[in-house]
C-alpha cells in the first residue's frame, strides 16, 4: 500500500535530509581519522563513493555501535547478494545513507532526460555484516 504525502510533507522531508547532510558535512571536513579510513578503503569499495556519503554512513554505524567500515561491512541487499552472501530472514536494514540524485523527466520525444540543474537527496538502506550469512 502506497502512502500519499502532501507537498508540504515532501518539502519538509527533503529539507530535513538536507539539514542532516549539511550537519554531517561540517563534521566530516574536520574528521581526519574518518578521511584516512575513507582513503584506505576507497579502492576496495569500488572507488565510486563520495567521502561525505561514506561519513554519513559511518556516523550512522557509530551511533548504533556497529563496527566496521561503510561499503565494506555494510551493503545493500543486492550488494550482499553480489558478494556471495544472503541477508538473514527477517532482518531489516539498520543503516542508512544518502545519495544525491538528478531528477529524471521525459522530453517531448518521451525519452528520459536528467535535470542537471537540480539535485535531491535520496535515502538508501544498508545491512550490516552481522545481518548476513554465506550462501
Amino acid at each position: 500500500m502506497t502512502k500519499n504525502y502532501t507537498a508540504d510533507q515532501k518539502r519538509q522531508y527533503f529539507n530535513d535530509l538536507r539539514l542532516q547532510w549539511k550537519a554531517n558535512k561540517l563534521k566530516a571536513d574536520n574528521d581526519k581519522e574518518a578521511r584516512e579510513r575513507y582513503e584506505a578503503i576507497l579502492s576496495e569499495a569500488g572507488g565510486k563513493i563520495s567521502y561525505y556519503s561514506f561519513y554519513f554512513t559511518l556516523c550512522d554505524m557509530q551511533n548504533q555501535k556497529l563496527d566496521g567500515n561503510p561499503y565494506i561491512d555494510c551493503k545493500t541487499f543486492n550488494g550482499w547478494r553480489a558478494s556471495g552472501f544472503m541477508v538473514k530472514k527477517g532482518e531489516k536494514a539498520k543503516i542508512k545513507g544518502i545519495v544525491w540524485m538528478h531528477p529524471i523527466s521525459k522530453d517531448e520525444k518521451g525519452e528520459s532526460v536528467e535535470n542537471a540543474d537540480y539535485l535531491y537527496p535520496k535515502v538508501y538502506h544498508l545491512f550490516h555484516r552481522s545481518q548476513v550469512s554465506n550462501l
